[in-house]
């Protein structure tokens, strides 16, 4: 006589245990085209997260997974300092060019500096002894640089006045430092009109004779000292 089978309630039903075997399969399936999409990438640093990853998940890891840290890189903004400097020094070339072209090297000197360029003039182009008044040589030589710096309008420019030693006493200035004041002045104003950069971004100061560039002990020296220096400024703070 055939024995009866002993039926176990708390046993899995046998045909359902194939069940196991396929999603494991299928988690292993999934798990390996993760690894394909995730080397695509080309990202080092993601593949060694993942490797070390699988090393934990199958056992084999020895160590804990480091994670890298990279500082954030900024994509540089159109109009960058670079960019910038570069505009300023092609910029400085054509001023000088326009300097040459009208043989005022003497008195016109062209500089680049950290933040754009400085241009100074000196006599006999800028005023008349105890003027604010430009003379035409000056006023010409201010416009053609109005013409290469006027694409810019966001530039800064500063204005600085500066004079001898010799004491001066007019009817419409009181000191050396009201005249220097009052030729810088001049040089904005010219500027603004021409280039149309922002009365905001403009600014003129008089130094007076408190910044000479050589002793006042000549005729030669004094003559240094008597300019009129514009500081164009590409990249703003």
């Amino acid at each position: 006589m055939a024995k009866k089978q002993v039926k176990c309630p708390d046993c899995p039903r046998a045909e359902k245990l194939w069940m196991a075997t396929f999603t494991d399969m299928i988690s292993l399936l999934l798990t390996f085209f993760v690894i394909l999409l995730s080397m695509a990438n080309f990202d080092p640093v993601k593949l060694q997260m993942m490797s070390e990853s699988l090393q934990s998940a199958f056992g084999f890891m020895e160590s804990y997974p480091t994670v890298l840290v990279h500082p954030i890189v900024e994509i540089p903004k159109k109009g960058s300092d670079e960019t910038k400097k570069k505009k300023s020094l092609k910029d400085a070339e054509k001023v000088k060019e326009v300097v040459k072209s009208k043989n005022m090297e003497d008195a016109v000197k062209v500089e680049i500096t950290d933040k754009g360029m400085a241009i100074m003039l000196r006599d006999p182009v800028g005023f008349a002894s105890g003027s604010a008044d430009l003379k035409e040589q000056g006023k010409d030589i201010l416009r053609d640089i109005s013409d290469v710096i006027k694409d810019n309008p966001n530039l800064k420019v500063r204005i600085e006045g500066h004079t001898d030693d010799v004491p001066i006493r007019s009817n419409r200035f009181r000191s050396n430092w009201e005249l220097s004041s009052a030729r810088s002045l001049s040089v904005v104003e010219l500027l603004s009109s021409q280039t149309g950069i922002s009365p905001a971004n403009m600014s003129a100061v008089g130094y007076g004779e408190y910044k000479p560039l050589a002793p006042n002990t000549s005729p030669e020296n004094r003559s240094k000292n008597r300019r009129i220096q514009i500081f164009v400024d590409y990249i703003n703070d």
